[in-house]
């Protein structure tokens, strides 16, 4: 039997973007048509997204670095390379959460 004051909280992985690179990433990214327009949009989106959750991970994507590690790992800048990059990210540092 798990002690549930012992066990740790699930890691919740979250990409995260920095305001600087928000116009990059939206012209780089397959479904940017489909992301908020303006960051600031984006960040309050995020954020609800983190509230109520015990452990977020906040993964940076960095515009100059990102569509070529989506190209190494056979996925494009978008929703699926997102997720990817995020969760080899966690894995990386926190071990597999499944």
């Amino acid at each position: 039997m798990i002690n549930l004051d012992d066990a740790r909280p699930p890691v919740v992985e979250a990409y995260w973007i920095n305001e600087e690179d928000y116009p990059a990433l939206l012209k780089i990214l397959a479904d940017g048509n489909r992301m908020p327009r303006i960051w600031k949009e984006w960040l309050k989106i995020a954020e609800e997204m983190e509230r109520g959750l015990d452990v977020v991970v906040r993964v940076h994507i960095d515009p100059s670095t990102f569509p070529d590690w989506c190209a190494a790992h056979g996925t494009r800048p978008g929703s699926e390379g997102r997720t990817r990059f995020v969760a080899t990210a966690v894995a990386e540092r926190y071990g597999n959460q499944n």
